[in-house]
């Protein structure tokens, strides 16, 4: 029993294997009180804080681990678009061509009053049977008589009908700027198709009211926590108003997952930055419980790899018809994409910057390591968001300069196959997202699943930094960059918690971190490693308090 005036334990775990990601590696049991982790080490040490209150609950061998945190994605993103039209394609989804985009959009528009805007996502243009994007006449079959516009899965290219391009004030007059590309038809008309991050016929759709996110908090909510996570991000907030709507969720109960928020730092000025968002160091807690935290500033480099908009240093493998030796693009220029980032660092925040391709990486660590120069400061901790392509000298350079690379490695499942065959070819598809290279370099990193991009699922991630197995059964560098599994589990627990200053209070199960905790029905380090992501989460602990499943 508790001593005299020793924490009061509400619950005690043991009887499988616990992980801690810690030192040790491995406990027999914890003890959880308000939310914190009182002991984690012996059963004995753990039953020192039973009272007659305490629940003891064996595991009955199944494993428990820290939760996991997510390193990036877009949760307020993911939980608004449950309720867009869902065009993705195998292995995400069931498009198979334009024809099924076109037929799901008029279903959706014969439920919607005229004149409404119907929104859809996911659609690929390189995984449907026409191997390019539907253009507005293509939709203009789906309805003329509601506005429509699509994204791209990459996130990174837009397509829209007529109407919708009228409602945004677009004709063929229009120009291309240096971070919006407007593609043609062969009269010199817009085909509909945009490449931009922020695109002009999206950013006309009125936004979902608050009662509309708070509730699809809640469904985000229920997808991550079932998935293990504990800890989720939202890595691109253009507009305050998402940080107020989650307070609210937050409030009224609805959001149950802890939240990173990294604000939007391009497109406004810096004085403008200021007023919009909290500006303090990342981890810093937006509220008394720290639900809501303050993550790193938001910028990019280039698009997406599988958007052709990634910006690399060799051309693509297969080029864009009529682009010979094309290398992508920057997203912002490179001199204001330098003078940003010279102005954030010196403002002591921290730093993350969307990467894909090599030269967009170089582009990043140049400005970095210049502003790092001038302005010296003590682990400053800058991310590179994606890394997808990042090189070897690369990697070795973000080790000299304490930089995170945090590997989008689903990656090499989700477009292993076509970034193998059309993007990157055999040689650089089989070091994309190389964890292998940042092991050996001794970087902490991390991996994440840019969730609406792939589905959340941090287990998934782990089976493909582990395996590196595309969709289609490429081997994908396994030999070179695969990694052992305890080094992928602490890629999304321990160092993905220290990607964001959070390290001394999550991550790992240790006395006095907060009781963020996961059961699984297997040990991912016992299982064959194929089998990972076959793993089922059976109990997801938030605070101490279960929100999923059941012990």
């Amino acid at each position: 029993m508790k001593t005299e005036h020793a924490p009061e334990a509400e619950l005690i775990l043991h009887g499988g294997p616990i992980l801690t990601m810690d030192d040790p590696s491995m406990v027999e049991a914890v003890a959880v009180g308000q939310g914190r982790i009182l002991a984690a080490g012996s059963l004995a040490s753990a039953l020192s804080f039973r009272t007659p209150a305490t629940r003891v609950v064996d595991l009955c061998g199944k494993t428990l681990l820290p939760g996991f945190v997510d390193a990036h994605s877009h949760f307020i993103d993911t939980s608004i678009r449950t309720a867009w039209v869902d065009l993705r394609s195998t292995p995400l989804g069931s498009v198979k061509s334009i024809e099924d985009m076109v037929e799901l959009l008029s279903l959706r528009a014969e439920g919607t009053r005229p004149g409404k805007w119907i929104v859809g996502w996911g659609y690929d243009d390189t995984n449907i049977a026409e191997l390019r994007h539907p253009t507005r006449l293509d939709l203009d079959r789906a309805s003329s008589s509601h506005p429509i516009v699509l994204q791209h899965i990459s996130g990174w290219v837009t397509a829209s009908n007529s109407l919708a391009l009228a409602r945004a004030g677009l004709d063929s007059s229009v120009e291309d700027t240096e971070t919006t590309v407007f593609r043609r038809m062969e009269d010199g008309s817009l085909s509909g198709v945009i490449e931009a991050s922020i695109c002009p016929v999206l950013s006309k759709v009125a936004p979902p009211g608050d009662e509309e996110v708070i509730q699809s908090l809640a469904c985000g909510s229920a997808m991550y926590l079932a998935k293990g996570c504990t800890t989720a991000q939202e890595g691109w907030i253009a507009d305050p108003v998402w940080i107020t709507q989650a307070r609210k969720a937050l409030e009224q109960g609805y959001l149950r997952v802890r939240l990173v928020l990294y604000p939007l730092a391009q497109g406004t000025s810096l004085d403008n930055y200021r007023k919009l968002f909290p500006v303090a160091p990342s981890g810093t807690s937006l509220d008394k419980d720290m639900r809501l935290i303050l993550g790193a500033s938001k910028l990019s480099a280039d698009g997406s790899i599988q958007a052709y908009t990634g910006y690399l240093l060799q051309p693509y493998h297969i080029c864009p018809q009529g682009k010979e030796a094309y290398r992508g693009y920057p997203s912002n220029d490179p001199a204001y994409l330098a003078s940003r980032i010279e102005n954030l660092h010196r403002m002591g925040v921290q730093i993350a910057v969307h990467c894909n391709g090599d030269a967009a990486i170089d582009m990043a660590l140049d400005a970095l390591e210049k502003a790092q120069a001038a302005y010296p400061r003590r682990d400053a901790r800058h991310i590179i968001i994606h890394s997808q392509m990042a090189r070897d000298d690369q990697i070795e350079r973000m080790a000299r300069l304490g930089i995170v690379p945090s590997f989008f490695a689903a990656h090499i499942y989700y477009w292993g196959d076509r970034h193998y065959h059309i993007f990157m070819g055999p040689e650089r598809a089989r070091r994309m997202s190389p964890a292998g290279s940042a092991l050996r370099c001794g970087i902490p990193f991390t991996l994440h699943n840019d969730t609406y991009v792939t589905p959340i699922a941090p287990l998934g991630l782990v089976w493909a930094a582990v395996n590196r197995t595309s969709s289609g059964g490429l081997d994908l560098g396994r030999m070179e960059q695969g990694i052992p599994v305890l080094e992928a589990l602490k890629a999304v627990t321990i160092h993905a918690a220290r990607q964001g200053f959070e390290e001394e209070r999550k991550g790992s199960i240790a006395k006095g971190k907060m009781a963020d905790l996961v059961a699984l029905d297997k040990n991912p380090c016992d299982v064959d490693p194929m089998e990972i992501r076959d793993i089922r989460v059976t109990a997801t602990l938030v605070a101490g308090k279960v929100e999923y499943g059941s012990l």
